[in-house]
């Protein structure tokens, strides 16, 4: 029989998480950042400033950023590397500090190529990253591959590409692409629709579990990949996106999947809304502006904060039964 009993001092580590997701985050959208463009002579800022994301970041003996998993090791996580990135790449151009020369490289730019570096270098000839750690939560084990890591590396291989001009660094974006839009059942990170049209899995799972932050990620790559092609390869998973943002919204509070009917943490409601402002301008599309603006009222609401919080906790303590 599994144990039910609750210590106090987890239900009060739970009380403690609560406050805290209730201050705002900072998901900075980067106004300054011109729509996809990565021309191989001025690298464009991503479309978030993920400074204040990063902050905390690791680094090991090599300058690559390390992730710490529940067991206490650490591991190259490659969406944490390309958040952290992007992040270096932004500051070295909020400060005006052009690449320039290999000789007068900016300490941000240098750190992109470090991260791009081990990103190419690590690749499989699958054109992913797999993970060496397990998802609980949606049965996923070792060894899968996550869209949001084959976008996000995309977005920091053609900014590689656009500093240094080694064409491996295109190949390699072209590569996560690729792998990105094959079916789930081939093997790929994508979920295709009766239309044909695919949504990003940061999680493979069975079943699918379309988290919403993730799959606009992997857009984002997708939209510069496009941009640096003059392709469409990113249209069909912004039209399948975008009509899929309603079943998002549970009326006072957004989803972080659609797998689990449960609000998500205030940090992910707030990302949520600055991805979609953020889409909104590299897509030029105004709807996702719309629907990111209705999501960001329900943030100026306390009582739908409080709604949305007791709603994550009870959400979380019944996945702590489950799991005892």
């Amino acid at each position: 029989m599994k144990d039910r009993t609750w210590p106090t001092a987890t239900l009060a580590g739970m009380v403690g998480k609560a406050v805290r997701d209730l201050r705002r985050p900072s998901f900075p959208v980067d106004v300054t950042a011109p729509p996809s463009d990565t021309s191989t002579d001025q690298p464009a800022r991503y479309p978030l400033d993920l400074r204040p994301m990063t902050a905390g970041s690791m680094l090991d003996h090599e300058h690559v950023v390390v992730t710490r998993a529940v067991t206490g090791s650490t591991y190259r996580n490659p969406v944490s590397v390309s958040l952290y990135a992007l992040a270096q790449h932004t500051r070295a151009l909020a400060a005006g500090r052009s690449p320039a020369t290999s000789d007068e490289r900016p300490p941000g730019i240098q750190a992109l190529l470090t991260q791009a570096g081990w990103l190419r270098a690590a690749q499989d000839s699958n054109g992913g990253w797999r993970y060496p750690v397990p998802v609980p939560r949606y049965g996923v084990r070792p060894g899968w591959y996550s869209a949001m890591a084959q976008g996000l590396a995309v977005s920091v291989m053609l900014r590689a590409y656009a500093t240094t001009g080694e064409r491996s660094f295109l190949d390699a974006s072209e590569g996560a692409v690729e792998l990105m839009l094959r079916p789930l059942e081939a093997g790929g990170c994508s979920h295709y629709d009766q239309l044909g049209r695919p949504f990003p899995e940061e999680c493979p799972s069975d079943p699918v579990s379309h988290i919403l932050n993730g799959a606009v990620f992997a857009l984002f790559g997708l939209c510069e990949l496009s941009g640096h092609q003059g392709g469409t390869v990113h249209e069909r998973v912004a039209d399948r996106l975008r009509d899929s943002l309603p079943d998002f919204d549970l009326g006072y509070w957004t989803r972080y999947d659609l797998r689990h009917h449960a609000p998500a943490s205030f940090a992910y409601h707030c990302l949520h809304t600055a991805l979609l402002t953020a889409a909104g301008r590299v897509l030029a599309d105004p709807r996702w502006l719309a629907v990111g603006t209705a999501w960001d009222r329900y943030t100026r609401s306390p009582t739908r904060r409080v709604r949305a919080a007791a709603g994550k906790g009870r959400f979380v303590l019944r996945e702590h039964r489950a799991g005892s």
